[in-house]
């Protein structure tokens, strides 16, 4: 085997595993705002960056903040629905509409509109 074959090779295969790990889970950038209680609109605006692994069945979610990255519990994973937990927030996304809420112990809703990356 000549050497431009072998690296043809090596390029292929080595293209061929990026595709198919980037396949494997999906990242989304999600931005929104955050309401308090009463429904009253806090500032700024949310934004946070989502890795959901697998892609079609998420069994692991990171959010990073911006400053810190967290890895909730997923509590459950539907078609329609990914639920997960912190100590913080309960957090929902929704596949078809790409809305993710993370609903705060302290009362705080952020309702974020989430886009592929």
């Amino acid at each position: 085997m000549s050497k431009a074959t072998l690296l043809g090779v090596i390029a292929i295969t080595f293209l061929a595993m990026n595709a198919a790990r980037a396949a494997d889970s999906l990242k989304i950038t999600c931005t929104g705002d955050m309401f308090e209680p009463g429904g009253v609109k806090k500032s700024p605006a949310t934004t946070l960056t989502a890795i959901l692994s697998p892609a079609n069945k998420a069994t692991k979610v990171s959010i990073d903040f911006g400053q810190d990255t967290i890895s909730p519990l997923v509590l459950s994973n539907n078609p329609l629905q990914l639920k997960f937990r912190t100590k913080d927030f309960t957090g929902e996304y929704f596949h078809y509409s790409g809305d993710m809420f993370l609903i705060y112990r302290s009362g705080n809703l952020a309702r974020l509109s989430c886009t592929p990356r």
